[in-house]
């Protein structure tokens, strides 16, 4: 109750709308992402600890029956966790596992998208479409490492992220289509694909290492920017398309004037984010332990996080989750008007 009310008391004193941390949550060691479902954060550890924080009442259970959990999802009643080791997917409710589906490959990553478990596993790798009673709706051989699930809306991509070793690619495609068994064919020679977002029915592609931004046009995917090298997100923020670069800098590609700028170019940005209503664009920056907050191209707030800080997610407009790894916290901070 204090600490309630020393934050609204802290709020208070800002004539300005202002972020402040309203808590933090323990997280074991190497924990690496954050999972979202409805009101909840699921949090995986290597110690054999899934979270589930609500984001809302900031109450928090701890289910521990699986060996190795690589990450969850909430459809509102069950919890679904993988479990790497077992190569198990549960269904959990009250803390307890009330069904169990054995994968014949190691689960890595898992999400809910329009009522079904999208599902990616390796050794062999491949794709799960799983549905809420733990049936196996589809299940596909993928060519290379793709442990990545993107979504524009609806409609699930898989970029075939080890598509290129030894200098030889090892696939021709760019990214699987699962809900119409397609594929994003690579036409200009793309090296390791890591995101995609769509604009206007116009899809867009990043690569990881070199940070190249595509636009995939029919049978031609022109670069149109560069987002400095080593770039593991891009997201729309106010008719831009902006990526981070591990390297420094947080990029800009206008679709209007097709022009790129930067800010924060000298600072190393692990993660970015966009609140739902697209006011604000979060970044995180794992050598400076800060969380940015960015109003259009100006930091609107800086805010310390604890120890290299590797995911920042906004589930809603006035929540914002930083996850960090080598300090095993949590951080929720609250947008105060």
């Amino acid at each position: 109750m204090l600490i309630v009310f020393s934050i609204l008391f802290a709020a208070l004193l800002f004539s300005e709308s202002i972020f402040l941390e309203v808590d933090n949550f323990n997280i074991g060691e190497r924990a690496f992402h954050i999972d979202l479902g409805k009101n909840y954060a699921i949090i995986a550890d290597y110690q054999g600890t899934i979270h589930f924080i609500d984001i809302f009442t900031l109450e928090k259970a701890e289910f521990t029956q699986a060996v190795l959990p690589m990450g969850g999802a909430y459809d509102g009643e069950f919890f679904y966790v993988i479990d790497n080791y077992n190569r198990q997917l549960l269904k959990i409710k009250n803390n307890k596992a009330q069904q169990k589906l054995v994968l014949d490959s190691k689960p890595v990553n898992i999400k809910l998208i329009n009522g079904e478990l999208y599902i990616l596993g390796t050794n062999p790798n491949k794709l799960y479409i799983v549905d809420s009673n733990l049936f196996v709706k589809k299940s596909m051989n993928i060519p290379v490492h793709s442990p990545l699930i993107r979504n524009i809306g609806e409609q699930v991509f898989i970029p075939l992220f080890d598509n290129f070793q030894n200098n030889v690619f090892l696939t021709d495609l760019l990214f699987l289509i699962p809900n119409n068994d397609t594929y994003i064919v690579n036409y200009n020679n793309i090296e390791h694909p890591i995101d995609i977002v769509g604009y206007k029915g116009v899809i867009y592609m990043v690569s990881y290492y070199n940070g190249n931004l595509y636009r995939n046009d029919f049978r031609t995917q022109p670069k149109i920017a560069q987002f400095g090298k080593y770039t593991t997100n891009i997201e729309m923020y106010k008719n831009n398309i902006v990526g981070n670069s591990l390297m420094g800098g947080v990029y800009y590609y206008n679709l209007s004037s097709g022009k790129t700028e930067v800010i924060l170019e000298e600072v190393p940005i692990s993660d970015i984010s966009v609140s739902p209503n697209g006011q604000y664009l979060y970044a995180i920056s794992h050598i400076e332990n800060k969380l940015y907050v960015i109003e259009d191209k100006k930091v609107y707030q800086t805010i310390d996080t604890y120890n290299y800080p590797i995911d920042v997610e906004s589930p809603t407009d006035n929540i914002v989750l930083v996850l960090c790894t080598d300090s095993s916290r949590l951080q929720v901070i609250r947008y105060f008007e």
